[in-house]
C-alpha cells in the first residue's frame, strides 16, 4: 500500500520534472540556444579535426591570387584578361577533372584600352570549357541583390549550365556552416557554385552542414607561379584529373567567417578564403551525404532525459549527475557528428541545470533545519 506521504512526493516529482523539462522545451525555440548550438557545433568541428582527418577520394588543388600575384601582374584586376586567359590555358591543357573560376569575368569590352584584350580572355575561356566540366562563379551586388553582369561573347560561350552563384550561406553570427546546392529564385532556384560544379561530377550529390572535418588542409598554388611555369610536366602532375579551384586568397579580400580555416598556408583562425569555403563545400556535395541537422524529436526527447536528475537524492548526486550528463552529452553529439548527424544540445544542457540546481537548492534548503536540531538537541 502506498503511502500519503510517498503519494504525494511522487506528484510533485512528476510536477517538477514536467516543469523542468516544458522549461527546456520553450528554450529549444529561442535564438539563444540556437546561438550556443552553433558555438559548439564549431567546436565539435575542431575537436574532431584534432582527433581524425577523415581522407576524400576526389580533392581540390586552390591555384590562389595572392599577394604576390598581385604584385607582380602590372596591372589593376580589370584588366587581367591576358592573365587570366592564359592561366585558364595552362590549367586547361594538364587535363584536370573540373575548373572552378571563383573570380569576377569583365562586365564589358576593354578592347579600347588596349585592342587584344578580349580575344586573350576568350581564348582561356574557350579552352577551360574544351577541357570538361568548367564553371564560373556569379557574383550578387550587394546593392541591387542582382547577379553582377558579364560580358555578352563571354556569357554567350559559358551558357547557363557553366554559371553558379557565388554566394555562402551565413548564420545570423556571421559563420558559414550549412550550404545549399540551389539559391532560391522565382523561377525555383539557381545552382550555387559548388551545386553547379557537383551536379557536373556526380549523380549523388546532397547539401546541408559543411563537414568541416572532412579532408586535410588545403595546399594552393601560386596563380603567378601557374603564369610563369615554363614546364608542362610539371602543370600536369599538379593538376591532372584534380579538381581545381581558382580564386583569391589574399588576407584582406573575399573572406568569409568559418568554424575551422582550411588553408594550409594560414595560421588559425576564424576566417578563411572564399575559394576555400567553396573547396570544402564541393568536397561534401561530392561525398552524398552531407551532415544533417538531427529531427526535432530526438532534442525533445533529450530534454526531457535531462530532466531525471531531479530525481536523485541529495545535492551532491543531483549536481554529479548532471555534470555527468553534460559530458555524456558533449561526448555523444561529437560522436553524432563524427556519423554526419548534428545533435543541438544547448537545451538539454540547461536542462541539466535546472534539474541539478533544483534538486541541489532542495537538498540544501533542509539541511540547515536539521543542522538546527542536532546543535540544540546537544
Amino acid at each position: 500500500m502506498v503511502e500519503p506521504a510517498d503519494a504525494g512526493r511522487g506528484t510533485r516529482s512528476v510536477i517538477a520534472i514536467t516543469a523542468i523539462a516544458l522549461a527546456g522545451f520553450f528554450l529549444t525555440l529561442t535564438p539563444a540556444a540556437t546561438a550556443i548550438d552553433e558555438r559548439l557545433l564549431d567546436l565539435e568541428w575542431r575537436a574532431l579535426r584534432s582527433l581524425e582527418t577523415r581522407p576524400v577520394a576526389n580533392d581540390v588543388v586552390i591555384v590562389g591570387i595572392d599577394p604576390a600575384s598581385v604584385n607582380a601582374i602590372a596591372a589593376p584586376v580589370e584588366l587581367w584578361h591576358e592573365p587570366l586567359g592564359r592561366a585558364l590555358t595552362r590549367i586547361a591543357a594538364a587535363k584536370p577533372r573540373a575548373i572552378g573560376l571563383d573570380f569576377p569575368l569583365p562586365d564589358r569590352s576593354y578592347d579600347a584600352i588596349h585592342p587584344g584584350l578580349d580575344r586573350a580572355l576568350f581564348a582561356g575561356i574557350a579552352a577551360a570549357v574544351e577541357n570538361g566540366p568548367f564553371v564560373v562563379a556569379l557574383n550578387i551586388d550587394s546593392r541591387t541583390r542582382m547577379a553582377r553582369p558579364i560580358h555578352a561573347p563571354y556569357l554567350a560561350l559559358l551558357g547557363d549550365s557553366r554559371l553558379g552563384i557565388g554566394l555562402a550561406a551565413r548564420d545570423d553570427d556571421g559563420v558559414t556552416r550549412r550550404f545549399s546546392l540551389l539559391v532560391p529564385t522565382e523561377d525555383g532556384g539557381f545552382p550555387t557554385l559548388a551545386g553547379r560544379m557537383c551536379r557536373a561530377l556526380s549523380d549523388r550529390c546532397s547539401d546541408g552542414l559543411i563537414d568541416y572535418g572532412l579532408g586535410r588542409p588545403f595546399r594552393y598554388v601560386s596563380f603567378y607561379d601557374v603564369l610563369t611555369q615554363t614546364d608542362p610536366a610539371l602543370l600536369a602532375q599538379l593538376f591532372r584529373n584534380r579538381i581545381v579551384l581558382i580564386g583569391e586568397t589574399q588576407p584582406y579580400t573575399d573572406r568569409i567567417a568559418v568554424p575551422v580555416n582550411l588553408a594550409a598556408w594560414e595560421p588559425p583562425g576564424h576566417d578563411s578564403p572564399g575559394v576555400v569555403v567553396h573547396a570544402q563545400t564541393l568536397r561534401t556535395a561530392l561525398t552524398g551525404e552531407a551532415p544533417q541537422e538531427a529531427l526535432r524529436p530526438v532534442t525533445v526527447m533529450l530534454v526531457l532525459l535531462a530532466a531525471f536528475p531531479f530525481l536523485l537524492r541529495g545535492w551532491g548526486l543531483a549536481a554529479a549527475g548532471a555534470l555527468l550528463g553534460a559530458a555524456a552529452l558533449a561526448a555523444g553529439a561529437t560522436y553524432a557528428l563524427h556519423t554526419g548527424v548534428f545533435l543541438p544540445i544547448a537545451a538539454p544542457l540547461a536542462t541539466l541545470v535546472l534539474a541539478g540546481g533544483a534538486r541541489a537548492f532542495l537538498a540544501l534548503r533542509t539541511a540547515p533545519s536539521g543542522a538546527s536540531n542536532i546543535q540544540h538537541s546537544a
